[in-house]
Formats: structure tokens, C-alpha cells, sequence
């Protein structure tokens, strides 16, 4: 069925909604702003108001809804309907009465004002009677009461929350009532939205007996009316109430000033009762010191704060009333008792006398006593004394100062007079006071004579580093006036011998009287400067020579080098080394070996210029560094070489040593620079390096640096490197060479070491043997020929072909000289389980003459084992047949170089026959090495020699060509 609507009713229906809106939430403010009974008013009032509010909204908008059939309402469902509305918005006011109104209560408010909008809606709906009955739609229900409770939600917010938005609170309550009709007005009007009439339908309501426009516009007046008689009420209230705050404030005002007034005249009339009672009291409690009264009989008339605490006393009751001589005064400083007639405080009012004494105690109520200063008056009144005032203050501290000051002056003067130092006070005029030490270090017999002198009568005219010593002190003086303090060091003169001495000086500016003096406290520092001197000569000085030492050297070589490149001039090092200097030592002793190195720094030190550098590296060893030669290299080395042979020229010079002469002779090095090109440390090395070079010319000989030899020793230290790795790495093998007799038989084998390098191949024994010796490593390396050894004869004895042969094994002199060399070789042939028999040792004729009795020993241990030695290389030794008788020998082996021209030269041939015939007198055997040729063996042979050993029979070989050889020789 169609809806239509009178605009202007509509219209009107949501004015009287926002005005209701506007008066109910004004009454809502007044109740918050009020208490009690006016607050309860106020909610029912703003309550009613809003109810009538939504209702006139209601009725009116129903009034503005037109059907195409006639419409009435029930009257008594119409006035109902209102119930709800009030209901609510007392429920809602009820939530928003308290002061402070939290979110929640904001909320519920709101939900109580929309669900009571909705509830007044639909019972109104229901005077409108239809047949059939009115449906609604459910979805437009929800969404009605939705918009009248967010709208609530909004106006409550606005209200109460709105100061967020900044507007005053005028604006917020019309803004909030706009959105609180808007609220109404929506929900009723959306909710209108969902009526659902069947056609045909018919009112079946009474209707009211008024045209709806004029009802429409009756219920917007009554209404209207009752929203400004409410507003006017609200705001008259406000007014009054505003009114009555000035009035109770002005009021209150008023009272406080009267009541302020009343106070301060109360106070004032009670001041003046108490200040003659409190005046003295407050005066005498105020002050630090004791004070106290007392009658013609000795008693305390009154006492202060400051004597009660003085005395350990709590209460003035302990103490008044009571005789104060018996109480605090009866015995003196020394405990002894003290009499009331001898006691000077009562010859105050006992003769009419002020009294002063501070030379007396009084005791506390715990027994202990303190030192006092007291004054006694005596009290006066109509010309008669009454009784005395005796004021007193505890004088512990000042005692204790004063005491503390007579110790410290006696130790100041003790400390003044007894310390080491010398301690002068001057002022502008000179020294005034000084101290004993001051006379002691000084040479003056009394203060008087010290005083006496001028401060620059005690000073030479210059320091040591030429300045004028008086300038110099005037700037001292005034560094100290300035600055408040100065130390220095100075060097003094005695008054009595005139010898300077250094000292370490500290001037102190003091306050004296008034004025600033300076105190100068002086220390000898003789001895620490001797010391100073001492540790510098032992720190870059040698000992023994006075020369500079190797860190002062390596110093002043950087210097050196830092000059030479500046000046572009060349330097050079010479490196010193004295010839056969340990053979001295071992024969003479190093007493006379000190004498010499003595005699030797003289001589050099005369050879070389005053700018130049002697230094000694120790041992024997020196080095010369000579500064500033030319600019040209082939000059500069014609100048050292001048240098050097005048220094060999003197140190060959014969020496006397404590009587005896002695000679000797240098192998110098030389090592040319200019600049950096180089550091330090390989010039030295440079040096040493040509130093060896002239050693190995002969000894006493000058020689340059050459890089071929440097080239040839870093070679050399890369072979001693490699050489430490071969037996770890299993380089070295064993290669043997025939021994055989007269018809070629095999005898066995001499054992020769070779060294597979994986790089190098096979490398020579002379390469290597020897640095294996210099180095030490020819001892583990010896140990595993000597292991390899036995273990290969144990392998040889399973066979019929090589079980009877010896080994020779050559032994090197750093091996013997082991402490565990038997203890080595009678375990290896234990752990390989070789026949010891067939083991033979090859020593050489040096090796054996060193520590005789130990080599004997050792050999003869070895013996007992089994094992036989051999004599290698012999003849070239010159050994004394009175050592080779003493050694128990095996066998003797020629050496090569005799049996080479055996055939060709007489003399080989008799040196030959003399060593067979001398064996065969010793009873040992004789074996020749060398054999190439079968005329040296048939010489041989015929003159004894019947074992061989040669390339004649078989160059060394490897172990698998050695048994193969041995098979063909027994095939033979």
C-alpha cells in the first residue's frame, strides 16, 4: 500500500527532536555540576525532557504519515509509548551522573538511550491498530535501533569527550544535540522504512477528534514549551548557582582574612606573654658556649642547651639545684682534688671579680673530663651580689691543635734539621734560613756564614750547557714565583773547596708573614749521576775494552747510514777478527786474552778518526765504522783500504803480555754503503761474511764483500735445510765397495753414505759431509748408517754367499765424542741381531789423538762386543807411534794419496812399505784403498798388503748392484 508523507510535519518532528536533545543534555550537565537532592532533580527533570522529546518526535512524525485509507490512534497506547522514553533516559542520565565518566559508561549510556528510543517507537507502532496486522522487516528493526543507539553513541562522546575536537563547551552541547535528534529522528523514520501494510487493509483505531495538523502543532508547542521553561529553569539555575559560588567564594575569603586576623593578634598577645619568660633562654640556648648561674652557696640557678650537652646532661633538672663545684669542678687536670675555697670560679661573687682562667677541667656526668675557658661575673642587684654567671666552651680542640702544632713544629724542626736534603728559604734579598744538610753539603760552618754568601757565590759562572748560571736562576726563580713550584737540575759549588757537585733543586713558592718566600730543596745527586753514567757504559758499553758495545753500534751505524744519505757520501764497516785468538785463550788463559783484547781496542781505537766508531761485538771480534769518505765509490774503497791496512799494520805490532810477547794478526771484512740501500743488520753480515773470506785467504788478510760468496752461503744455508729433511724424508741410501785379498775374494765392504735429492739427484759426499759435521746433524745421521749397517749383515748371514762378510762403517769425530757413542753401537747390533765380529768402525787419525784416554776406553768397550776398528786414511795424519801402539787396533787402512804413484814415486812406495812393515810389527792388519791399476796391487801384494779396495775391483755400488757383483766374483 502506498506511503506518503506531510513534509512540513517531518520537518518539525525533528526540530522538536534536537531541541528536546539540546534541554535534556543541558540538564544532564547541571546534574553533573550538582549535589544531593539538586543532582537527583536535575536527572529526573533532564529524563522526563528527553522522554517527551523522543515521544513528541514520534507522535508528531506519526501525525506527518498518510495512507491512502483513514488512520487513527489509540490514545491510550499513544500516551503509553512514552514510558519507554523516559525510562531510558533516566537509566542513560543515571550511567552519566558521576564526575568522571569513563568510556564504558559513555557506551552503556548510549546503549540504554538507543534501545529506549527503539522500545518508545515500536509501542507506539502499536496504537496504530491494522487488519491485518503491520509486519516489519527484521533487517529494518536492526538497523533502526543500530542508528539510534550510534547516534547516542555520538552525542554522549561529543559531550563528554569532545574537548579532544577543541570547541567550547556552547558548541559541543549543539553539536551533540543535532547528532542526538538525528539519532531520534533517524531511528524513527528508518524504522518507518520497514512497515510492511497489505493492501485492503483497514485502521481499526479510534481516532483522536482533532485535525492531525493542528494535534501536530498543539504537541510541538506543549512540547516546545516545556523545552524552553526547562532550558530557561537549567540556565537560571546555572546563573544562580554561579552567583551563589561567587558569594560562598567571597565569602569564604572574607572569613579567612578575619580569621587570619583573629590568628595573628592571638599569636602576637601570646608572643608578648612568653618573650620575657623565653627572651633569655632563647638567647642563652642560641649560643655555642656553656652557660650557667650560680647562688651565694655554689648551686645552679639555671643552665643552657649548650652547657647541658657539654656536660653529658639531658635535662636541665639534673643539674640546677645542684653545687657545680662538687658537680663538674671538683678536681683538676691531674686528678688530684680540688677544694670549693681555692676554686677561682666562686671568687666571682666571693669578691666581686671577673674571672678568666683556661687552664682547668670539668667533668662530665660519665666521669671523663674535657679542657675549658671560662669567664665567672659576678651578679649584681641593688649594689649586692646575688651570685655569679659563668660561661665556658669546650677548648678539646684547640688544645689538640695547639698540641698537634708544638709536635709539628718539633718535627718540621726535626725533619728540617735531620733530613739528607738541603732545605734554604730566600727571598728577594737572599737566603734567610737553611737546614743542617744545607751547611754539610754547602761547607759552611753556620746559618749565619750560609746566610752570609750570595746565591751566585754557590754556583759556577756556567752550566754545563754554557748558559750564565746567574740569568739561568733569575729565570728559575721567576718560573717559581709564576707557577708556584719548579725542579731542575743545577750544578753547585762548595763555599769551603770550591768543587762542584750536581744536584736536583726544587723551588717552592710559600706565604711567610705576608710575603712570598721560596723554599729550595736541594739534592746531591752525585752518586745517582755516577750511577746514571755506570748503567749508561754497561748498556752500550763493553766491559772489558770501554768500546761501544753492539746496541750502541748498531745505533750510531743507523745514524751513519742516516748522514751518508744526506751527505751522499760513502761509510763502510770493517769487521775484525782476531787469528788463532782460542788458541791463546786454551793455552795462556783468558786472563791473557783479556790483556790482549785490551791492547787490541788501544791500537784500533789510534787508527781511526775522532768522528769513526770502535766497537767491540765480543770475543774477538770488532767492527770499525768510518763515517763521511767521498762521494765516489772507487775512492771511498781506496780510502778504506788505507784505513784497513794501517789498522793490520798496527795489530800486528808484537804485544807484551805481563812480560811475555805475544803476535797475532786481524782478518778484516769490509762492507761498503751509501744511504739506506741496505739495512743495518746485512751490512754486518756483508762484513762478516768478507771477514770469513779473508780467513779462509789464509788469515791476516783484508777482503771486500763479494755477492758470489754471499750467493754461495745462502746456498749453502739452503742445503742445511734440506739437509735436516733428508733422513726425516728417507733420502740418504747406502752404497758399498769391495774389499777383497790377494786372489780377488771377497772380504766385505766399506759403507759409503749418498744422498738421493729429489731435485738435486744424487749429491756427493763432499758436498754434504761436511756441513753435516759443522751442523751437528752428522750424528743422527751416523746412527742410521750404523743401524742400516747391522741390520744388512743380519740379512747377509742367511746366505752362504755374504754370511763371512765384514762391514766397515765410517765413524765421524762428533760421533765418538757422544757420551752414549757405545751405548749406541752396542744396541744397534743388539736390536738387528748382527754378528758383531763382522762389523768394523773406521776412525781417522785426528779423531783418535783428541782426550786419548777416552778413545782408548771407548775402543776397547766396543771390543769386548766384538767389534774391530780400523785406522782410516792413515798416514796423512802424522800421528805418534807412541798413540798407535796404545790403540787396540784391528787394522790399519793406506790412504789413497800414497798409493796413487806407489808404481812412480820412491817416496810414496817407502811410505807405503814403512806403514805395512810398522803394522806387521804392531801385530795389526794392513788394507790399501785406491787400487786402480794392477801394478799398484802386484806392489802391494808383494810388500804384505794382501787386502784391497778400489776401482780395480768395484766402484761403490747400491745394494742390489753390490750382490749382484758379489755373484759374479763367486761364478769367478
Amino acid at each position: 500500500m502506498p506511503i506518503s508523507w506531510n513534509t512540513s510535519l517531518v520537518a518539525l518532528s525533528v526540530l522538536v527532536a534536537m531541541i528536546g536533545s539540546f534541554t535534556a543534555l543541558a540538564h544532564a550537565q547541571r546534574m553533573r555540576e550538582s549535589r544531593g537532592s539538586a543532582a537527583m532533580w536535575w536527572m529526573i527533570v533532564g529524563g522526563i525532557t528527553l522522554g517527551a522529546a523522543i515521544w513528541s518526535m514520534h507522535f508528531i512524525g506519526m501525525l506527518a504519515f498518510h495512507l491512502p485509507i483513514p488512520l487513527a490512534y489509540d490514545p491510550a497506547w499513544t500516551l503509553i509509548s512514552i514510558l519507554p522514553a523516559i525510562a531510558a533516559a533516566l537509566l542513560g542520565f543515571r550511567v552519566l551522573r558521576d564526575e568522571h565518566i569513563g568510556i564504558v559508561r559513555l557506551l552503556v549510556g548510549g546503549l540504554v538511550m538507543g534501545a529506549g528510543i527503539g522500545a518508545m517507537h515500536y509501542v507506539g507502532m502499536a496504537a496504530l491498530r491494522m487488519s491485518p496486522p503491520i509486519d516489519y522487516s527484521t533487517p529494518v528493526v536492526v538497523l533502526s535501533v543500530a542508528i539510534a543507539v550510534a547516534a547516542s553513541w555520538g552525542a554522549l562522546l561529543m559531550m563528554y569527550r569532545g574537548e579532544r575536537i577543541r570547541l567550547k563547551p556552547l558548541p559541543r552541547s549543539v553539536l551533540g544535540a543535532l547528532i542526538m535528534g538525528f539519532a531520534i529522528s533517524g531511528m524513527h523514520y528508518t524504522a518507518m522504512q520497514g512497515l510492511q501494510i497489505q493492501p485492503g487493509s483497514m485502521c481499526l483505531s479510534t481516532g483522536w477528534s482533532i485535525e492531525p495538523n493542528a494535534l501536530a502543532l498543539l504537541v510541538a508547542t506543549i512540547s516546545l514549551f516545556w523545552f524552553g521553561g526547562s532550558l530557561l529553569a537549567s540556565l537560571f539555575d546555572q546563573r544562580m548557582a554561579r552567583q551563589n559560588a561567587e558569594a560562598l567564594a567571597t565569602l569564604e575569603q572574607a572569613h579567612g582574612e578575619l580569621q587570619q586576623r583573629a590568628e595573628r593578634q592571638a599569636q602576637e598577645m601570646t608572643q608578648s606573654l612568653r618573650e620575657s619568660h623565653e627572651v633569655l633562654q632563647r638567647v642563652l640556648d642560641s649560643v655555642a658556649e656553656g652557660i650557667y648561674g650560680v647562688d651565694m652557696e655554689g648551686r645552679c640557678t639555671f643552665i643552657n642547651a649548650s652547657g647541658l650537652a657539654m656536660l653529658g646532661y639531658a635535662e636541665a633538672g639534673e643539674v640546677v639545684g645542684k653545687n657545680m663545684h662538687k658537680l663538674t669542678h671538683h678536681t683538676r687536670v691531674d686528678g688530684s682534688f680540688y677544694p670549693a675555697r681555692e676554686c677561682r670560679m666562686y671568687l666571682a661573687f666571693q669578691a666581686s671579680q671577673e674571672v678568666r682562667v683556661d687552664d682547668e677541667v670539668f667533668w662530665r656526668k660519665d666521669g671523663t673530663s674535657f679542657p675549658v675557658e671560662y669567664w665567672s661575673h659576678p651578679v649584681v642587684k641593688d649594689g649586692m651580689v646575688q651570685g655569679a654567671v659563668a660561661t665556658f666552651f669546650d677548648i678539646t680542640e684547640r688544645k689538640q691543635a695547639e698540641n698537634a702544632l708544638a709536635r709539628s713544629e718539633m718535627k718540621f724542626r726535626t725533619l728540617y734539621d735531620s733530613t739528607g736534603d738541603a732545605v734554604m728559604l730566600l727571598d728577594e734579598h737572599g737566603f734567610f734560613d737553611c737546614n743542617q744538610a744545607a751547611l754539610a753539603m754547602f761547607g759552611c760552618a753556620t746559618v749565619e756564614e750560609f746566610c752570609a754568601k750570595h746565591p751566585g757565590v754557590l754556583s759556577p759562572p756556567q752550566q754545563p750547557d754554557g748558559a750564565d748560571s746567574m740569568s739561568l736562576a733569575n729565570q728559575h726563580i721567576a718560573t717559581a714565583m709564576e707557577q708556584g713550584s719548579d725542579r731542575f737540575e743545577w750544578i753547585y759549588r762548595r763555599a769551603d773547596n770550591g768543587k762542584d757537585f750536581p744536584a736536583e733543586v726544587l723551588f717552592s713558592a710559600l706565604e711567610l708573614d705576608g710575603r712570598t718566600i721560596l723554599q729550595a730543596t736541594v739534592r746531591d745527586i752525585t752518586e745517582r749521576k755516577q750511577t746514571e753514567q755506570q748503567i749508561y757504559r754497561l748498556a752500550f758499553f763493553d766491559a772489558l775494552t770501554n768500546l761501544p758495545n753492539r746496541r750502541l753500534l748498531m745505533d750510531r751505524l743507523q745514524q751513519a747510514m742516516a748522514v751518508s744519505a744526506r751527505s751522499r757520501q760513502h761509510g763502510a764497516i770493517m769487521f775484525l777478527d782476531l787469528d788463532h785468538f782460542k788458541t791463546l785463550n786454551d793455552t795462556k788463559g783468558h786472563e791473557i786474552g783479556d790483556l790482549l783484547l785490551i791492547e787490541v781496542a788501544l791500537r784500533l781505537s789510534s787508527c781511526v778518526r775522532d768522528g769513526d766508531t770502535v766497537a767491540r761485538l765480543g770475543g774477538d771480534e770488532f767492527v770499525v765504522v768510518l763515517e763521511a769518505l767521498s762521494t765516489s765509490a772507487d775512492k771511498a774503497a781506496t780510502q778504506v783500504e788505507r784505513v784497513a791496512e794501517k789498522v793490520q799494520a798496527a795489530l800486528n805490532e808484537p804485544y807484551q803480555l805481563k812480560g811475555r810477547p805475544h803476535h797475532t794478526s786481524p782478518s778484516i771484512g769490509i762492507a761498503m754503503f751509501k744511504g739506506h740501500r741496505d739495512s743495518v743488520d746485512n751490512l754486518l753480515k756483508y762484513a762478516d761474511i768478507a771477514m770469513y773470506q779473508a780467513k779462509t785467504a789464509g788469515r791476516n788478510a783484508i777482503r771486500f764483500y763479494d755477492p758470489e760468496t754471499q750467493s754461495a752461503i745462502e746456498a749453502r744455508a739452503d742445503m742445511e735445510t734440506e739437509l735436516r729433511l733428508a733422513l726425516e724424508n728417507r733420502q740418504f741410501q747406502l752404497y758399498y765397495q769391495i774389499q777383497v785379498d790377494s786372489r780377488h775374494r771377497p772380504l766385505g765392504a766399506e759403507v759409503l753414505l749418498r744422498w738421493q735429492h729429489p731435485q738435486r739427484g744424487l749429491v756427493p759426499p763432499i758436498q754434504f759431509i761436511p756441513l753435516a759435521e759443522e751442523t751437528g746433524l752428522i750424528v743422527p745421521i751416523g746412527l742410521w748408517v750404523l743401524q742400516t749397517a747391522c741390520a744388512q749383515l743380519k740379512i747377509w748371514q742367511g746366505s752362504v754367499l755374504t754370511r763371512d762378510l765384514t762391514l766397515a762403517v765410517n765413524v765421524s769425530a762428533k760421533q765418538f765424542r757422544q757420551a752414549d757413542f757405545v751405548a749406541r753401537v752396542q744396541r744397534a747390533v743388539q736390536e738387528s741381531g748382527a754378528k758383531s765380529s763382522l762389523l768394523k768402525l773406521e776412525l781417522t787419525e785426528s779423531m783418535v789423538q783428541d782426550n786419548l784416554e777416552d778413545t782408548i776406553a771407548k775402543m776397547r768397550e766396543l771390543k769386548l762386543l766384538g767389534v774391530s776398528f780400523s785406522m782410516d786414511d792413515f798416514g796423512t795424519g802424522y800421528s805418534s807411534l807412541q798413540y798407535l801402539k796404545q790403540l787396540p787396533l784391528d787394522q790399519v787402512k793406506i790412504d789413497q794419496s800414497f798409493v796413487r804413484d806407489i808404481a812412480s814415486d820412491m817416496n810414496d812406495a817407502a811410505i807405503v812399505q814403512t806403514i805395512i812393515a810398522m803394522s806387521d810389527a804392531l801385530g795389526l792388519n794392513v788394507i790399501a784403498e785406491g787400487v786402480e791399476t794392477a801394478e799398484q796391487c802386484e806392489f802391494l801384494d808383494e810388500h804384505g798388503c794382501h787386502a784391497f779396495q778400489g776401482y780395480l775391483f768395484g766402484k761403490p755400488l747400491s745394494l742390489d748392484q753390490f750382490e749382484v757383483l758379489l755373484h759374479q766374483s763367486s761364478e769367478e
